[in-house]
């Protein structure tokens, strides 16, 4: 019996399709998103390409990769479907603002940690990894980094099968450039919200313009980066559109003060490339575009 105390994870949201089956796991793909904030699972069907489960979890008090992984080691205790080891495919995505896109022309595996460095704080460490991921519909090699003994942790859970990592845009990129455009003459501006910080990412058309993360504690802060983007890429509130997923309400004040200054600002859908039943209508269209895209960064 775990003791209470021990226990620093809570269940947010689990939704469940009817038609998951034990047996057919071996067709199923098992995606993971997680920092010291979240954990979040969800297993798609690849052969119907329908989502049949999602799990998303807050994690308190957890401040090193120690207390994450004791909190995983609690967590995966008790849940017998995530004990099982033949999955058709397992990706983790880790979710932070630290990572760098490099074009593949320009890429040598020899440089990743200076790529980083480039755009990121992350300072060289013996414990760290440094990972990339080619993106699937765009040019671009997405480089990030995770700590060594969260990587042995989930490698040493599915010891048969090859343990992808991305960082969490290389799923929302996937996803966005497979979305319908919105317009194939003007940019279309796409946020992801997290609780500290956002994600932003640019499409014109079919091209991927710009994607970048910032941390905000403020609703003033949201709303800043967001326009610093607009400035930077010269587009128009006025006119250019922009789509929100993620931990934002139509009543948050980062919403509010956002419809301010942006004329054509909506929320997102459900990412297009999967099937949902109807049991996933209790959760908001707009809340896990990453993770349900994150099949679409499978080997």
């Amino acid at each position: 019996m775990i003791s209470e105390s021990l226990i620093k994870y809570r269940l947010m949201q689990s939704i469940k399709d009817d038609r998951l089956e034990v047996d057919l796991l071996s067709q199923y793909h098992l995606s993971f998103q997680i920092n010291q904030k979240i954990f979040r699972l969800c297993i798609v069907d690849s052969e119907q390409n329908r989502c049949l489960r999602m799990e998303d979890y807050h994690l308190n008090d957890v401040y090193s990769t120690y207390d994450l992984v004791e909190q995983l080691d609690l967590l995966f205790e008790d849940h017998t479907l995530l004990k099982a080891g033949y999955w058709k495919s397992i990706t983790v995505a880790i979710k932070d603002t630290q990572f760098s896109l490099i074009p593949e022309s320009l890429f040598e595996k020899d440089y990743i940690k200076e790529y980083l460095s480039l755009t990121s704080s992350v300072a060289s460490s013996p414990a760290t990894d440094y990972l990339y991921f080619k993106q699937n519909q765009t040019d671009a090699i997405n480089i990030f980094s995770v700590d060594k003994d969260l990587k042995k942790w989930f490698e040493d859970r599915y010891p048969t099968r090859s343990v992808q990592f991305i960082h969490h845009t290389a799923s929302m990129i996937e996803g966005i450039l497979l979305q319908p455009s919105v317009s194939e003459l003007t940019p279309t501006v796409y946020i992801q919200v997290e609780q500290y910080f956002l994600t932003i990412v640019v499409k014109k058309g079919d091209q991927l313009l710009f994607c970048n993360s910032f941390g905000f504690s403020s609703s003033e802060d949201f709303v800043y980066f967001v326009l610093f983007v607009f400035d930077q890429l010269q587009l128009n509130p006025e006119t250019v559109p922009v789509k929100i997923w993620g931990e934002i309400t139509p009543d948050s004040d980062s919403f509010s003060k956002l419809y301010r200054y942006i004329r054509h600002i909506s929320f997102g859908d459900k990412p297009s490339s999967l099937r949902f039943s109807y049991q996933f209508d209790d959760i908001f269209e707009h809340r896990y575009f990453d993770l349900f895209s994150m099949h679409l960064c499978s080997a």
